[in-house]
């Protein structure tokens, strides 16, 4: 009977022991959550009920012309009447500033000397034009043409002689006053007169100077197709 408060004590400890490693061992063990890919496919589920296949409207850009007819590609700079034609043709047209009734594009060369080809044809008569400045102003709402300006890269007396030449014969002019001034300013620029002529209505040339030794002059043709 003496040694029973001895083993019930004994049972006791044991107990406490056994509680214990217990408490540690549910502590210890790993609790079981979803795991982040059945979220996912739940998530990529409920996505695909809530969100319907319909097709994605993509806006189309405003284009510059007023009109649903297909543009054709710029052949000809003297026929070409909308400024659509002239962005479709040269990429490198870049708008300016707009203002209340037109808008401005321009593209311009670097170094005045590898010019954009352009073909100037009226009749039966063509002109290969080279341009390294092209100034457009158009309509703000129709995109029609209100002016285009081009110059040509910088050229020796020969080159402008050559090619005035041929401008003179398209527009039909007579070239000897052109002639008569290349004969002599040559290509001697400095304090020289310029020369400009045109046809009276639509279009016209001028000469400038080119502000370079050895090519001293550059062509200003302009198109303004209603004066």
């Amino acid at each position: 009977m003496k040694k029973l408060p001895y083993i019930l004590l004994a049972l006791a400890v044991i107990a406490i022991v056994l509680i214990c490693l217990t408490k540690r061992s549910i502590k210890e063990s790993p609790i079981f959550e979803p795991t982040n890919t059945v979220i996912e496919l739940q998530s990529e589920t409920n996505l695909t009920k809530i969100v319907p296949n319909v097709p994605i409207k993509v806006p189309r850009p405003n284009p510059a012309v007023g009109t649903n007819e297909p543009i054709a590609e710029m052949t000809n700079a003297l026929t070409a009447m909308n400024l659509a034609q002239w962005t479709n043709a040269v990429k490198s047209l870049k708008p300016l500033a707009g203002f209340k009734f037109q808008q401005h594009w321009l593209v311009e060369q670097q170094g005045r000397t590898n010019g954009i080809p352009i073909v100037l044809s009226l009749g039966d008569k063509t002109v290969q034009y080279k341009a390294v400045l092209i100034s457009i102003l158009a309509k703000n709402e129709t995109g029609d043409i209100m002016e285009v300006e081009m110059q040509t890269p910088n050229m020796t007396i020969d080159e402008t002689r050559e090619l005035g030449t041929q401008i003179c014969t398209m527009l039909n002019i007579d070239p000897k006053g052109f002639l008569a001034w290349c004969d002599q300013v040559g290509n001697h620029w400095l304090d020289q007169p310029l020369f400009g002529d045109g046809d009276g209505h639509h279009y016209s040339f001028h000469l400038l100077h080119s502000y370079n030794n050895e090519k001293p002059w550059l062509i200003n043709f302009m198109i303004i197709p209603n004066p």
